[in-house]
């Protein structure tokens, strides 16, 4: 009876009904073996690694030694990636010297047809594959152990750098410093109603772009267009037919956006999801870079596509996609199998499923057809004012109607160049510019993916790492880096920028696939990097924190400067003069006279609220203030109450002081009270209307 041995135990029920009561199965539940932690688990001269077998993995182990010495024949069937292949290659080490018929199956999907052809035609271990694993796992060992300690030594404690996480950490911190140093800019927009039922957007003065920048630019626009009544003229009208192509089948990076685009989840949850799918035999693999299908099963969703929604919808050729470069292409896309009678159990995986099945349904399907009209308007007189509208209008849905987004018609009338359009009424609004949006999780995936870092199978736990760590964290669908994580971002820009630097780690992920491939050394790579990362950090060794730690506040023992750093409690500005001086403050305390930022928008300019003391307590502020003056009261969930004006009702009487208000009753705090209507020129105030 041979034994099979897998990572998952979630798999081993569905492949005991495929396999039958012929096999013996067993999981080593994920990693069994990680690097030695004495003497970095590395040689830096030859880069040789020491293994240790991971302590919660003992019984484990003992378990599948034990029961390897009953069978003579073995399959490793952990997951067909670098890591199911580093797991391959550790458990292969453990098992004992009298398993000699070892075998390595690989399968993309736990179906019957997959599992039993992995099966009739088993390989050997992938020394290369297993090689591109190490290099990786060593570079990220080389950088938490070796640079981790120094920033322990320069005051910021309990930090850790990683190689792949500090690069997703500088984006998001970096994007965080945009929007703490956003400064709203005022501008106004001019919208005209036409007579026609459309709407048409002010862009344009004497046929160049324009932006009136305030109230007055705006007025003057208004004021001509109100007293001259003329109206506009058609100046353009272009029509065309555009086609919108179908998706490819889902790859792990896009999977991960859309849940999180149409869910709200994070990759995490996507991808624990995903793995509950995959091991009941719902879907193929769930770690993939590629978008390729098995022709087989590209032919049969043709034939369900023409069968279900008719030969109109169906590609009129079948469309191709993949491989390009793909550093996993032997692994098809993320589609459903079919194959399972059972369904999935939770709410969470039928929503999944749908979406993934919905996604490689379109993929074969007839592109979308749209009309579009791009419309100018002019309104004549001394000074031109240009005006445009666009609209579309679906034709015909094609893969729109399985999976995607149909936006709401914009239908314009038929008008010609030369054609008069009467209007109704002209407005003007006052808007601010807004600071840059924070990354979503499928925002952040998207860039890292496009610049080439990391590898879709670790984008959530690398995540998952800097929200553990408290470097970033996530409110609704919105990542924000904390002091925390922007001070880790700083010291490593600083002292590390390789560490930090996009294109360095994209052209490592480039050279791993190069040694999965068998085109390049291992060691060789990681000579070269650890002969960088050395030369970093005899740098900052020798070196205090970077001048972006030292802010504008006072010693309150000495009067020096402060310096950010973190303790065992947080962030906290210390003394530059330690270990002399000892002095501290806390760094959102009301002694630093730091406002202390709330993570709510300001719901009229977009930047962000601060909380602030006032004579009536604590309040939400606009931190643009005082080009934006919002404020807010606290409510009892620690949201903003937008504050309401006091309604003031006239009551007729002459103000007796100027002679020239009238006097309106209002309320304040101690109570009702009668003010001029002409404040602040007469700041008469009585507390009844026939006193004083």
């Amino acid at each position: 009876m041979p034994l099979v041995l897998i990572e998952s135990p979630n798999k081993i029920s569905k492949l005991r009904k495929i396999l039958g009561s012929n096999y013996t199965i067993m999981a080593s539940v994920g990693h069994i073996m990680d690097l030695s932690k004495k003497n970095l688990g590395i040689d830096t001269d030859t880069f040789e690694a020491t293994y240790k077998v991971n302590s919660d993995k003992k019984d484990v182990v003992k378990s599948i030694k034990n029961e390897a010495k009953k069978h003579d024949t073995i399959y490793i069937a952990t997951d067909p990636d670098r890591e199911g292949e580093a797991i391959a290659f550790h458990i292969a080490s453990i098992l004992p010297k009298t398993c000699t018929n070892i075998h390595r199956v690989k399968f993309n999907a736990i179906t019957k047809e997959a599992v039993k052809k992995a099966m009739k035609s088993p390989g050997k271990l992938d020394g290369d594959l297993y090689n591109a694993q190490q290099a990786r796992r060593i570079t990220d060992r080389l950088v938490g152990f070796k640079v981790s300690p120094i920033m322990w030594t320069k005051g910021l404690r309990g930090t850790s750098a990683g190689r792949v996480q500090s690069v997703a950490l500088k984006i998001i911190a970096d994007r965080e410093k945009e929007i703490k140093a956003f400064v709203p800019k005022e501008y106004w927009t001019i919208e005209v109603d036409t007579s026609q039922d459309f709407s048409a957007d002010f862009f344009a003065l004497d046929g160049k772009a324009y932006t009136p920048k305030s109230k007055a630019d705006t007025d003057k626009v208004l004021n001509d267009m109100r007293s001259g009544k003329k109206d506009l003229i058609v100046t353009e009208y272009q029509t065309k037919s555009r086609t919108r192509k179908p998706y490819p089948p889902f790859i792990t990076s896009t999977l991960q956006q859309a849940a999180s685009n149409s869910f709200g989840w994070g990759a995490k949850k996507t991808m624990s999801v995903a793995q509950n799918l995959f091991s009941q035999g719902m879907i193929t693999y769930h770690r993939t870079d590629s978008t390729r299908t098995d022709p087989a099963k590209i032919s049969d969703l043709r034939k369900s596509i023409e069968k279900k929604y008719g030969k109109k919808y169906l590609s009129p050729k079948t469309i191709s996609y993949g491989p390009k470069g793909a550093a996993q292409d032997a692994h098809e896309a993320i589609r459903p199998t079919y194959d399972s009678p059972v369904q999935p159990v939770s709410t969470d995986e039928k929503k999944l499923l749908k979406l993934i099945g919905s996604r490689f349904t379109a993929s074969q399907m007839a592109s979308a057809v749209f009309d579009q009209v791009s419309l100018r308007l002019e309104y004549p007189g001394k000074k031109a004012y240009g005006f445009k509208k666009n609209g579309s209008t679906l034709v015909f849905d094609g893969f729109l109607k399985v999976y995607g987004d149909i936006k709401d018609d914009v239908i314009l009338p038929a008008l010609a160049v030369g054609d008069k359009v009467s209007w109704k009424k002209v407005s003007g609004k006052q808007n601010f510019t807004k600071p840059p949006n924070r990354f979503s999780d499928a925002s952040i995936i998207k860039l890292l993916e496009k610049e080439g870092v990391g590898r879709p199978s670790t984008y959530a736990s690398i995540l998952d790492t800097l929200i553990n760590r408290k470097y970033i964290s996530r409110a609704k669908k919105s990542l924000s880096s904390t002091e925390i994580g922007i001070m880790v971002s700083d010291y490593l820009t600083a002292y590390f920028p390789k560490i930090v630097d996009k294109a360095f780690t994209s052209e490592m992920e480039s050279n791993l696939d190069k040694v999965a491939a068998g085109n390049k050394e291992y060691k060789d790579i990681l000579g070269v990097f650890y002969q960088d990362l050395d030369a970093q950090i005899s740098v900052a060794n020798q070196s205090a924190l970077p001048d972006t730690f030292i802010v504008d506040h006072k010693c309150p023992k000495c009067s020096s400067k402060m310096i950010k750093k973190i303790s065992k409690h947080g962030p906290f500005l210390g003394c530059s003069d330690w270990p002399k001086c000892d002095g501290t403050l806390s760094i959102d305390g009301e002694s630093t006279k730091v406002s202390v930022e709330t993570g709510h928008k300001c719901p009229r300019c977009g930047n962000i609220l601060v909380k602030r003391k006032g004579r009536n307590g604590e309040f939400y502020g606009c931190k643009a203030y005082p080009v934006c003056k919002f404020g807010a009261t606290i409510g009892e969930d620690g949201s903003p109450v937008e504050r309401k004006k006091s309604e003031a009702k006239d009551t007729g009487h002459k103000c007796p002081k100027c002679k020239k208000g009238t006097m309106l009753e209002r309320k304040g705090r101690y109570g009702k009270f009668f003010g001029c209507s002409a404040y602040p020129k007469c700041k008469n105030i009585m507390k009844t209307l026939g006193g004083s």
